[in-house]
């Protein structure tokens, strides 16, 4: 009878820690884009659940968006949510088959294109967001080619 009781007590302390709320900093990851005058904005990403299959995206001036568990407001859900990329002060998100996510917050110096292109064209900027190759996917791969 000892035996099963120390198994429950085990099991529950395992439950237990497996469903508190508190974010390990390895899901959180966060890209930081500098506009040429100064202008901050961060592309965060969370994974969430057992397997780490429940991933929220946001684009924001906040660098701790979606650091609290709550803290949900103007997100999208999914795996590889968009592409992007960033040059000369504007911030380009593609997209294949329809735009599913628009940023809630305006900036000041940088521009947001929101664009749809076909699955090849899909196809071919995901491989090069892969290696990083002015492309990036959310979060960001670190392949080497």
């Amino acid at each position: 009878m000892k035996i099963y009781n120390t198994l429950y007590f085990l099991f529950l302390f395992f439950y237990l820690n497996a469903c508190s709320t508190s974010i390990t900093d390895d899901s959180f990851n966060s890209k930081q884009l500098v506009s040429s005058k100064g202008e901050k904005i961060y592309i965060n990403s969370i994974n969430r659940g057992v397997t780490g299959d429940c991933q929220l995206s946001i684009i924001s001036k906040n660098p701790h968006s979606l650091k609290e568990i709550d803290d949900t407001v103007g997100v999208v859900e999914g795996l590889d949510p968009f592409i992007y990329s960033f040059n000369n002060d504007t911030l380009t998100l593609f997209f294949y088959d329809s735009v599913h996510y628009k940023i809630k917050e305006k900036f000041k110096t940088i521009m947001v294109n929101y664009i749809v292109v076909s699955d090849s064209t899909y196809l071919l900027i995901s491989e090069k967001a892969l290696y990083n190759f002015g492309y990036f996917s959310v979060p960001a791969k670190n392949m080497t080619k």
